[in-house]
């Protein structure tokens, strides 16, 4: 017994020395700690350890561009690859005219993009597809208070954020300074009666014409002349959402907007060739007086030794509204995307103000975001005039079928210019094709 209890007793104290010896050196469990470490580790910490082992993963995001190959897209795709070595931007340039055309053949096939610079009339379109993915889940609070909040609505339909605006730009009259005070007006026209007005007085031809308008593309007679159309009461749906082109505001309004050329002359007689753009050339080059135009009609009169200044949107008629329309191309994510996070990413690194002024500043754009980087571009002239003017923002209706709608009344218009119909018999012509065309004419609910 006298071994048995020796050879015990030799035991335990071999094995408090262990123990003694293993806390001098910091031995500790391998259980212990792996449960410790897994609740005290913080959650940004996994998150980030998380994305850092995502991020060595070759991704390839394809983005779709519509309208010319700015520098400021190699500048991006430059930077964003730099920050993430492991991704690659793949960019695909597409016309204007042909994105509606070509996004459609790309959701019809299966094939989309990751993301898109889009139209803002297709976003209902293709919300009601399933086509585009919402960004609430992605966006912070912060970052959604960021933006503007007319141009953030622009990627809004049915209570969810399909994108994020690219480019805004706003429409307000420019005109010519020396021809304004030559004719006698030492401040800008206060109604639209007054407009009318000085456009008659500053018509020389054909020298120089009082106004114009981009009448040979149907969607630049919409999106040049709303504010005026608003400023006389007329919309294209009323209040409970019912189309409402053909009503007799909608009348008065193109029929004075039309008699400006047929009776009053102050526009070029190649009216209905010429699109807005060349409108905004013919400004440029001493033909034009006013006209509603963007933040790079400035620039445009500047270049060529002329002053075209942007000036206050008018009051209202009695029961129009006071607006000014903001135009607003906006970025999407496609729902059959396989990079949606590193997709949000893009879209995030494009908000920041550093990358927002390269965009704005070659496109000649207003600044969509409530911080904007210091840069003399947003004291011009222009821009200081929306800003002023900011709280009459106005989008165009949020329609599934929008660009049928626009282009309707565009085509009314066209055919009183020509002398193929009365105002009232143009918009009634259209209204009623459009009643049949239409899967639902009435406005969605927001």
């Amino acid at each position: 017994m006298k071994s048995v209890h020796f050879r015990f007793s030799w035991l335990v104290v071999l094995a408090f020395a262990l123990l003694i010896t293993a806390a001098q050196c910091g031995v500790t469990s391998t259980v212990a700690p792996e449960e410790e470490s897994a609740v005290e580790e913080p959650a940004e910490v996994a998150e980030e350890e998380a994305a850092a082992e995502v991020s060595t993963e070759p991704i390839t995001l394809r983005i779709a561009w519509m309208g010319a190959e700015y520098e400021t897209y190699q500048t991006w795709k430059a930077d964003f690859e730099a920050a993430h070595p492991n991704v690659t931007l793949e960019y695909q340039f597409i016309p204007y005219a042909e994105g509606p055309t070509v996004f459609n053949t790309m959701i019809e096939g299966g094939n989309p993009p990751d993301l898109a610079y889009l139209f803002m009339g297709l976003i209902s379109e293709y919300a009601e597809r399933g086509a585009l993915e919402p960004l609430d889940s992605y966006m912070s609070d912060a970052e959604r208070a960021e933006w503007v909040a007319a141009g953030l609505n622009a990627g809004l339909y049915k209570g969810e954020t399909y994108a994020v605006p690219l480019l805004g730009a706003n429409r307000t009259l420019f005109i010519r300074s020396d021809l304004m005070k030559a004719a006698g007006y030492d401040e800008p026209p206060q109604t639209w009666d007054e407009v009318m007005d000085l456009a008659r007085k500053m018509n020389n031809p054909p020298e120089v014409y009082g106004f114009c308008i981009g009448a040979g593309r149907q969607k630049h007679i919409m999106q040049e002349q709303i504010s005026m159309m608003w400023g006389y009461g007329a919309s294209f749906f009323d209040e409970e959402g019912n189309l409402a082109i053909n009503s007799p505001e909608a009348v008065e309004y193109v029929t004075d907007l039309t008699n400006m050329f047929l009776e009053d002359g102050v526009m070029p007689p190649g009216i209905l060739t010429l699109n807005a753009n060349e409108c905004y050339a013919e400004m440029a080059a001493g033909k034009v007086a006013m006209m509603f135009s963007g933040p790079w009609q400035d620039k445009q009169c500047a270049d060529a030794g002329l002053e075209c200044v942007a000036v206050p949107i008018p009051e209202p008629k009695p029961g129009g509204d006071h607006n000014m329309l903001l135009i607003v191309d906006v970025f999407g994510m496609f729902s059959a995307s396989q990079h949606k996070d590193m997709a949000y990413e893009f879209i995030k690194f494009i908000q920041q103000p550093e990358n927002r002024v390269l965009f704005d500043k070659e496109f000649g754009g207003v600044p969509l975001t409530h911080k904007v980087a210091d840069d003399p571009y947003y004291e011009s002239q222009p821009i200081q005039n929306y800003l002023e003017q900011t709280d009459l923002l106005r989008l165009t209706p949020k329609h599934p079928e929008w660009t049928k709608i626009q282009d309707g009344w565009g085509e009314a218009v066209q055919m009183v210019l020509a002398g193929d119909a009365t105002p009232e018999e143009a918009l009634n012509s259209v209204y009623d094709r459009l009643m049949g065309d239409l899967v639902d004419p009435s406005l969605p609910q927001q």
